[in-house]
């Protein structure tokens, strides 16, 4: 179908409070079994906030199956970064921008290409989180004698590790990071071969691949907590943790940022300050983060 054709679709159809439109088109009609690619086109609609029109719509427009998501600027921002909505990701970097009421998804786009901004390290900062969350959970379940289940949360890791290596090349992580980190030079395919081929036992493999992991995160922290670590930096008085939610290069990322402070403070790159001038009834304060000059 001609993407004028959408166009008018979305010029009648859709109301004005919509941000703009990406369409992305597929070349092939056979079923693959990912929704992104099992429809003649996909259309995204992006409105500046919540979204009162139904999130996902199957409908067939001038004779062709579409699949038509509707979603807030702030989700699709949230998306991007994150990598975990894979029909969005594809769409924002593959699809052809139909309507673009301020210009607003051009310069996004343009961004998200190009990580300006603090979107690098934004991205190096969820995927790390992300990464010290697997390994967390596959040591709790060696510990307790889970073994399936530790290498479960091993192979998280390593798809984590894999995002990290991606991004600090600048590269923006898919859905197949490992097909992707194919002729780098990364520690983590060799790791997944270990982990898989080995003759030796499961939980020796696992304990190989997590003190890999142990070393890989001592080396990373600092690299990878860089929007948050400059940020504490930037004034002399101590932050809260909702504080520091509420800045907005941190929001987007806010979901992880009391496990990563947690290990900052632990590895002594933050300081908990637990006593400060403002008082509260029965003895409440507030902990607040610094970094000392």
């Amino acid at each position: 179908m001609e993407l004028t054709n959408f166009s008018f679709y979305y010029s009648n159809s859709v109301d004005n409070e919509a941000v703009g439109a990406i369409a992305y088109q597929n070349s092939g009609n056979t079923f693959t079994g990912v929704p992104i690619h099992d429809f003649d086109m996909n259309l995204i609609i992006i409105y500046e906030r919540e979204v009162d029109e139904p999130v996902l719509q199957h409908a067939i427009i001038s004779g062709e199956h579409c699949q038509v998501m509707s979603v807030g600027m702030g989700e699709l921002q949230e998306a991007l970064f994150t990598g975990q909505d894979s029909m969005l990701l594809k769409c924002m970097m593959d699809g052809e921008i139909i309507n673009d009421k301020d210009g607003r998804l051009a310069v996004l786009r343009s961004d998200f290409l190009g990580f300006a901004g603090s979107l690098r390290e934004q991205q190096l900062f969820v995927a790390f989180a992300h990464f010290l969350r697997k390994y967390a959970d596959a040591k709790l379940h060696m510990k307790s004698g889970r073994e399936l289940d530790a290498y479960q949360s091993i192979i998280g890791g390593l798809h984590n590790w894999a995002e990290i290596e991606l991004i600090e090349r600048g590269i923006h992580p898919e859905s197949a990071v490992f097909e992707q980190i194919i002729g780098l030079n990364t520690p983590v395919r060799k790791l997944f071969e270990e982990l898989t081929e080995s003759t030796e036992t499961l939980g020796q493999r696992i304990e190989l691949v997590m003190l890999a992991f142990e070393f890989s995160m001592t080396s990373k922290l600092v690299d990878c907590s860089a929007v948050l670590l400059r940020i504490l930096k930037s004034r002399r008085m101590p932050w809260t943790i909702q504080e520091l939610m509420q800045h907005p290069e941190l929001e987007p990322v806010s979901s992880e940022l009391p496990l990563m402070l947690r290990k900052l403070v632990y590895r002594k790159l933050v300081k908990e300050v637990s006593a400060w001038k403002e008082t509260t009834l029965y003895g409440y304060e507030h902990i607040r983060y610094s970094i000392e000059y």
